[in-house]
């Protein structure tokens, strides 16, 4: 994942508030897919983001810089996707198939995708969106999920095994013999 740009951010924690406009149009995208991940619910998803961004700007001027800003917009995005999913008494998933439009180019590849994503606990799809999908080293998606960079690459093992088997299992046409999540959050 790409940083702001550094001179930007300056100004946003100085409260130039055409500097976090710019801000949140580089990130705005990002941010949405990653709540969307979250929550599979596009209104949702859009409450979140809008959340995210208008706590980002209120807590700006604490940001200290020891992360990259997208780490930190992520763990906002996250809590706010918790706190509204808590508030509405969502799942994490819903059980509807929703595609999200523009995320992959290819839409069998992207219903498969969703499909194994659907498969493994919340904890290591997480992770897995954080590293592969995103682009965020372990050590921010460490930052991100609040667990030790040694938990993220446990997560990101067990995800990458738990996703071939779910697409080894689609290809086959067999069901998955096991149940979503079942593999145990590390």
């Amino acid at each position: 994942m790409r940083d702001a740009d550094p001179r930007t951010l300056e100004r946003a924690r100085r409260g130039e508030l055409a500097a976090f406009e710019q801000l949140v149009r580089e990130f705005q995208a990002d941010v949405y897919r990653f709540a969307w991940h979250l929550t599979r619910d596009r209104d949702l998803a859009d409450d979140v983001t809008q959340d995210a961004f208008l706590r980002a700007f209120r807590f700006i001027d604490g940001f200290r810089g020891d992360r990259k800003f997208g780490s930190w917009l992520f763990s906002i995005t996250r809590n706010c996707a918790m706190d509204s999913m808590r508030r509405r008494r969502f799942p994490l998933l819903h059980e509807q198939d929703r595609e999200m439009e523009g995320s992959v180019g290819d839409a069998a590849a992207h219903v498969e995708l969703d499909e194994a994503l659907r498969s493994i606990s919340t904890e290591h799809r997480e992770a897995f969106l954080l590293v592969e999908v995103f682009g965020l080293s372990y050590q921010e998606a460490s930052d991100v999920l609040g667990i030790a960079v040694g938990t993220v690459k446990s997560r990101m093992f067990r995800a990458r095994k738990a996703l071939c088997a779910a697409i080894a299992d689609d290809e086959r046409g067999e069901p998955a013999d096991h149940e979503p999540g079942e593999e145990g959050a590390r």
